[in-house]
Order: structure tokens, then C-alpha cells, then sequence
């Protein structure tokens, strides 16, 4: 304890020390005698005028006096000095901050010899304040205190400490680089760690060591998973206590050493969570920095920031979880779609074996049919009749769903193709008592896809007059400038208007008592809506239960100037005519007449076989790809005709292996099959096959195709023979042999017409144009891919 001053010595210390703070009457107390200060009544006037200065100022500001910079500073200062003060007053600064005297040392040396203030912005001094190095950050200005002649007696120190403000923007900084962590990151909750730990392991000086852990699989009762770790020391030699990490999992927040380079440091791990989960599902291993070991506002910053990280996770873990819902549900409705495909396709064939052989029944003259029998087979006939109008709904919705629901454009009358649809329900309609009122006015034929406009037709009045007990049935088709307008409305039983907003949903039916029927899909309003948008127009339906319902269906009108406008291009032939107009399909004679048929079910095969044999064409059969060809390579069959669905590799495979045969490659090739659209049928016909037919068809047709290409073959055979010049004959033959075919299968397609009619067609064209049949057919398919292609854009 220092002795008492002496009088004078207390007057003048209490004058320039008055405060009742502990730093003033720690300047009182002081025996100044035994310091290189000296007596305070002999302090000179200016240590006086800076101490009076200093003392009473709210600001931090220290004095350091002499050579030997011993140093008086006001209360506010005191509050920096921690374990320092009392020891710090009067008490040499080299003394004082020998920690860091190499750097302060050598500013106030600058002062001192200089004569000129210096000063620091958020410098960093390692103090050793409360027992331990500490990071602190310090804004402080040095000024020289002149005497005589510009004598430089001290330093004038004005300083605040910006420790909490670096601290606090550096924390900042890693947790906005926490937030650009979202959800939907394609790592999933082990992405979100890994990517949070290198945003924190920018921030060295906070995160000298940080590693996520979480459980595997997120399970509740799995283990802990280290997973990612980053950080400016080398963390993957560190070693730790892995106990605690398993002890956060149960809810606490303890501390581990970490041992890295042999040296051992403190770690914090606070819990990472998820929402709704009771225990943590990780945890987040923070090390302590030794320069902030006694920094108590740090564990507070590691819990913000593993928070932070837990809704990164919980939004990443939700996130993950609707991805898998919704791959589920994609994949679920793509095993649907694929179920309702092969399904329609695979009706496709048990609808040829039942539609054909009834056909021809009923158009027997000679079967000894009652009257109750034919009623019976008219009865089968409609069922048929509506099983593949359902098969083929099913298929345009697979084909809408598929995104492949596209209108072919033609020229088409659409007050005869709705009178004709609208019409098909006039007996229904008056065996229920309905008056159907058709109002559709000649005009003018449009640009449109006939076969969609019939299902709409078709399906709108099939639903208006299902739905309505009694009453009436209005179908009216107004043409204008632009659009296209068909309005259908009927004083039914109505919607009710929960249902309204669902009713062109696929699946939904509306449960109404009193309709005429139950039956019903679910698809037909739904189809309706898709074959409507690929038309490019739009259906509103209005409704009140009890009044009845309008369904108005408006789509752009595109008219036809003239019907030439849009015909396929029509070249002549004076060939065609030649090899054609002499010739009755119906009747001709072939002289190589056996078939090669390939086809796996043994209904399919024996019905085919029965139609050809009762030709008079003999028929050889096999089951799949293999057989078909070493039965072809043994006999050379004068035609072939392949279902596309076979066991192992398809008829399409094997249309490639006869047309890459030298001894096979002029054989005909017709394929069968269930699978109908544009895009199968160009595909068959782009591997080198003939023809393509699709189930159900009519027996009538399938006869009259294979006829008209074993034609064609004896033709063609005959030709070569006769010819000179073999080779380039049969070069030419090939060439027109796969054009003219070609050309008929669009036709065919196109204009949906049978074999028959597309060589009537194509001889119609020759007659009136100059073009030679190969011409014909090349331009017909150029045409028709270059159309496909253009609607494909």
C-alpha cells in the first residue's frame, strides 16, 4: 500500500484527481514520489493542463508522460485495463502492455522522435487482459504533448475499442453466407453441411475448426455420420473426443478437445435439428479459438449459427422429401400411363378376332340366320362397336398425357361431320323421349382435323343425352370470320357446381340419379378438353342442377380457298395407268402366292390363316423373329406378313434383317400391329416395310392389301425378267417398288381409306396429271414428311 501524501501533495491530488471513482482515487492513493513523475506539486503546467483535460472527459483517453511513458488515464479507460487496473496507473506502458510493446512501442516512438500524430483504424492487439491473450480491435489516434520549444513531453492517447463491432460484422458475414443455403440444393441435407461448413471456413479467425455431423439416413436412432469438414487448419489430421458428438444427440451442448498438430483446443458442438423431430439429427463441432477462449458471446453465436444451419436442413430435408413424392407420384402415373397403353393395345387384338369374324356373319347371304339371331348379333355389333370406340378414347388420352396428341389438318366439312355424329343419337333419343334438334348450316369447308371434331361431337351429345331424363337435346354450329363455334346444351339433370371446376378432370365422374345410363369411363369430358386444346381452341360449360347444362366449344376457324390448296401434291403417271387401270384388285391372279405370317398368339395366327387359305394363297407360319427367318432363307416367300409385338426381337427387327438379305430384299413385308399413330406407322415405313396395318381392322381390308402388294411383287418380278439390263432395272423396280408402296400407306393413312381406295385414288391422279408413277409416290412422301415435320416445329 502506498504511503500518505503530504499535504500540499493531497491539495493538488484531489484537485486534479475529484472523482469518487476508482480510478481517481487509485490516482490519489499513489506515492508519486517514488515515481519518474516526481512530486505532484512539481509536475510541469503541461501534464497539469492535459491531466485537468483528460479526467473529466467521458471519453476513453490515457496519458503517457517522460521517457519513461508512465501513464494517467480517466475512469472511462479503466473499463479496457480489466485485470490490468489497479497496477496500470502511474505504472510505465512498457510495463503495462509488454504483450504487444513491440508494435505500441514502436508508434509511440514515432510520436516521440517525429513530432507527428499517428493513428489506427480497427487494429488488432493480442492483450492479455483477464489472464489469457485475447483478439481485441482498437480505433485510436497518438498526438505529441509539446513543451518548450516544440519539445515533445508525451503522448496523448484518445482510443476505443471496436472488438464487439469486428466481431459482430464477422459474424455477420458467415451468417448471410449461411443464407444463401436453400432448400432446394440439389445435395440434399448432406449438400447443406457440406456447403455451410466451407462458407464458415471462410471466417477462419471465428471457425479455426468447424465439422458437421449428421445421423445416417436422418433416422432417429441412427448413428452420428461425420459427413464434411473445412477450415483454415488442416482439420482432417484432428483428433477428438467422437462421445460428445454422440452426447449433443441427446439434447446437450458440451464441450471436446480437439487435438490438432499435437496441439490440444477447445471445441463447442451445439445440436443440429429438424422440425417436428424431437432429438437432433447431427451436430455442429465448432473449435474455440485460444484468442477467444473467454469470449461468452461466442457459444451464443455457434447455437445462432447451427439454427441457422437446422432450417437450411429442414427446409432442404422438406424439400427433399416433396422431390421424392413427386418422383413417386411422376413415376406412379408413368406406370399408369404404360399400363393404359399396353392395356388399349393388347384390346386392339381380342377386338380383330371378335370384330372381324362377326362382320362377316352378319354380312353372310347365305348363313341360316333367324331374325332373333341377326337382332342378337346387331346387339354384339354395337358393343363391339362401342369397346373400340372406348380402346381408342383410351389411347388419346395416353397420347394426350404423352404430350403426342396432335391435329392433322385437312380439308373437312364440319356442319356434315356434326350433323352426321349428332344424328347417330336420333333414335336414342326418341326411344327416351327426347326431341335432339340439329342445327348445322352448310359452311364452307375448313381447315381441321376431321376425327377429332367427331369424338367431340361425338362425346358432347352421347353426355347431353345421358344426362337428360326428358326434355331437350340442342346441338347448333354457328360459323363466323374467325372462329368456329358448336354449342351443345340440354334441360337435364345439370352439375352441381362442386362439381363444375372437376369436370373436365380425367377419371371424375359426376354420381347423378336419374340418368339414363351409369355406364361411363371418366375420360370422355376429359378427352374432349385435350382433343380441343390440340385443336387450339377452348370448352366453357355452363350448368344448374335441375335446369340443364351448355357445353360451348369455340376453336379458330382456318378456311380452305380451294380443296387443291391442301391436296397432296398430285403429279401424273402414264405408268400408274398402265399398271394399274388394267387391273382388278378383286380379281387378280398371283402367281406367288405364298405368305410367310408371323405371329405369336395361335387366335391371331389361325384367323389370318383361315382369311388367306380361303384366298387360295398358301400360308407358312411362324412364332417369332428367329423361325420367320429360317423358314424366309429357306423358301423365299412371295410376301411376308409380321405382328410388329413379338417374342424377343420385334417385327420391326426383322424388317431390317430382310431388307438387308441380297436374297429377301424384294419381298414385300406387311406389318401388323396394335400400336396406331403417325409416328409408328412413318417408323415402320422408314425401315423399308410395305405396309402397315393396324388392329382391329376388317378382314375385307387386310385381304385386299396383301392382294394388291403380291400384285405388285409379280409385277415387278416380271418386269426384271423381261428386261435387258437386269441390274438396273432391278435397281429401278426396287426404287419405284418401295415409293409406290410408301405412297399408298400415306394415302391410306391420310385419308383413312383401305387399300382398294388408295389405288383408286392413285390412279385417279395419274389419269389427270403427266407425272410417271415413281415421281408420284416420291413426291406424295416428301410431301407428307416435310407436313410432319413442319407440325413438329
Amino acid at each position: 500500500m502506498d504511503s500518505p501524501q503530504l499535504d500540499g501533495s493531497s491539495a493538488r491530488l484531489d484537485e486534479l484527481f475529484p472523482g469518487e471513482n476508482s480510478t481517481d482515487t487509485r490516482f490519489r492513493e499513489i506515492e508519486w514520489t517514488a515515481t519518474p513523475l516526481g512530486p505532484v506539486e512539481q509536475w510541469p503546467q503541461e501534464l497539469v493542463t492535459a491531466i485537468r483535460t483528460v479526467m473529466p472527459s467521458t471519453i476513453p483517453m490515457l496519458i503517457w508522460w517522460g521517457p519513461d511513458l508512465v501513464q494517467i488515464f480517466n475512469h472511462t479507460y479503466t473499463d479496457f485495463l480489466g485485470d490490468k487496473f489497479p497496477d496500470a496507473a502511474g505504472q510505465p506502458a512498457r510495463e503495462c502492455w509488454s504483450e504487444m510493446w513491440d508494435y505500441v512501442g514502436g508508434l509511440c516512438a514515432q510520436v516521440m522522435d517525429g513530432r507527428e500524430a499517428v493513428h489506427g483504424v480497427r487494429q488488432l492487439f493480442v492483450m492479455e487482459r483477464y489472464g489469457y491473450p485475447e483478439e481485441t480491435y482498437w480505433t485510436f489516434s497518438y498526438s505529441p504533448i509539446f513543451g518548450p520549444g516544440r519539445t515533445v513531453l508525451g503522448v496523448f492517447v484518445a482510443t476505443t475499442e471496436v472488438t464487439m463491432q469486428v466481431l459482430g460484422e464477422r459474424r455477420m458475414r458467415a451468417l448471410l453466407a449461411l443464407g444463401s443455403l436453400t432448400g432446394d440444393d440439389t445435395g440434399g441435407p448432406v449438400g447443406i453441411c457440406r456447403a455451410a461448413v466451407e462458407a464458415l471456413g471462410l471466417e477462419p479467425s471465428e471457425f479455426p475448426l468447424v465439422a458437421a455431423y449428421l445421423r445416417r439416413d436422418l433416422a432417429d436412432d441412427g448413428e452420428v455420420d461425420h459427413i464434411a469438414t473445412a477450415g483454415a487448419v488442416g482439420f482432417e489430421a484432428a483428433t477428438w473426443d467422437s462421445a460428445a458428438v454422440v452426447e449433443v444427440s441427446d439434447g446437450r451442448v458440451p464441450r471436446a478437445c480437439v487435438e490438432v498438430d499435437g496441439i490440444v483446443a477447445n471445441a463447442v458442438i451445439v445440436p443440429l435439428t429438424l422440425a417436428g423431430r424431437v432429438r437432433p439429427i447431427g451436430a455442429l463441432l465448432v473449435g474455440v479459438d485460444a484468442l477467444r477462449a473467454g469470449d461468452d458471446s461466442a457459444t451464443s453465436f455457434f447455437v445462432a449459427v447451427a439454427e441457422r444451419m437446422s432450417t437450411a436442413l429442414t427446409a432442404s430435408h422438406a424439400f427433399e422429401m416433396e422431390r421424392r413424392r413427386v418422383a413417386a407420384l411422376a413415376e406412379a402415373d408413368e406406370a399408369k400411363t404404360r399400363l393404359l397403353e399396353n392395356v388399349g393395345h393388347e384390346f386392339r387384338t381380342p377386338l380383330t378376332l371378335l370384330a372381324g369374324p362377326l362382320e362377316c356373319v352378319r354380312e353372310s347371304t347365305t348363313s341360316n340366320l333367324t331374325d332373333s339371331d341377326r337382332d342378337s348379333l346387331d346387339v354384339v355389333h354395337r358393343a363391339s362397336a362401342r369397346l373400340r370406340r372406348l380402346v381408342d378414347d383410351l389411347l388419346d388420352v395416353v397420347s394426350a398425357d404423352a404430350g403426342q396428341l396432335r391435329a392433322r389438318l385437312e380439308p373437312t366439312d364440319l356442319a356434315a361431320v356434326t350433323r352426321d355424329c349428332a344424328s347417330m343419337f336420333a333414335a336414342v333419343a326418341s326411344d327416351q323421349g327426347l326431341e335432339l334438334v340439329i342445327d348445322a348450316a352448310e359452311n364452307g369447308v375448313v381447315l381441321t382435323d376431321g376425327e377429332m371434331w367427331a369424338k367431340v361431337v361425338f362425346n358432347l351429345v352421347a353426355n347431353a343425352v345421358k344426362y337428360t331424363p326428358a326434355g331437350r337435346v340442342s346441338v347448333r354450329l354457328v360459323t363466323d370470320a374467325d372462329a368456329i363455334r358448336l354449342v351443345v346444351a340440354d334441360t337435364g339433370l345439370g352439375i352441381p357446381e362442386d362439381d363444375l371446376a372437376r369436370i373436365f378432370d380425367r377419371f371424375h365422374r359426376v354420381e347423378r340419379s336419374g340418368a339414363h345410363s351409369i355406364e361411363g369411363s371418366g375420360i370422355g369430358l376429359a378427352l374432349v378438353s385435350d382433343l380441343i386444346t390440340a385443336l387450339g381452341g377452348r370448352i366453357d360449360v355452363e350448368s344448374e342442377v335441375g335446369v340443364g347444362s351448355t357445353f360451348t366449344v369455340v376453336v379458330p376457324r382456318q378456311p380452305v380457298e380451294s380443296a387443291a390448296a391442301v391436296d397432296l401434291p398430285v403429279a401424273a403417271a402414264d405408268s400408274v395407268s398402265a399398271i394399274f387401270a388394267p387391273h382388278d384388285t378383286a380379281s387378280v391372279t398371283v402367281d406367288r402366292a405364298d405368305i410367310l405370317l408371323v405371329e405369336d398368339n395361335i387366335d391371331m395366327r389361325n384367323y389370318l390363316v383361315r382369311l388367306m387359305t380361303d384366298e387360295g394363297w398358301t400360308i407358312t407360319t411362324a412364332g417369332d423373329v428367329e423361325s420367320a427367318l429360317e423358314h424366309a432363307r429357306s423358301t423365299a416367300p412371295g410376301l411376308v406378313l409380321t405382328d410388329v409385338l413379338l417374342p424377343g426381337r420385334s417385327g420391326l427387327e426383322l424388317v431390317d434383317d430382310i431388307r438387308r438379305d441380297a436374297a429377301l430384299q424384294r419381298v414385300p413385308v406387311i406389318l401388323l400391329t396394335a400400336r396406331a399413330g403417325t409416328d409408328f406407322v412413318l417408323d415402320g415405313l422408314s425401315r423399308g416395310a410395305d405396309d402397315y396395318i393396324v388392329k382391329p381392322f376388317h378382314d375385307r381390308e387386310l385381304v385386299a392389301r396383301v392382294r394388291v402388294h403380291l400384285e405388285l411383287s409379280r409385277m415387278r418380278e416380271q418386269l426384271i425378267e423381261e428386261s435387258d439390263n437386269q441390274t438396273a432395272t432391278l435397281r429401278n423396280a426396287l426404287d419405284t417398288r418401295a415409293a409406290i408402296g410408301r405412297a399408298v400407306g400415306i394415302l391410306m393413312s391420310v385419308y383413312r381409306i383401305d387399300a382398294d381406295a388408295a389405288f383408286a385414288q392413285l390412279t385417279e391422279l395419274s389419269q389427270n396429271t403427266n407425272r410417271k408413277a415413281r415421281d408420284l409416290a416420291v413426291m406424295i412422301a416428301d410431301d407428307f414428311t416435310a407436313g410432319l415435320s413442319s407440325d413438329g416445329q
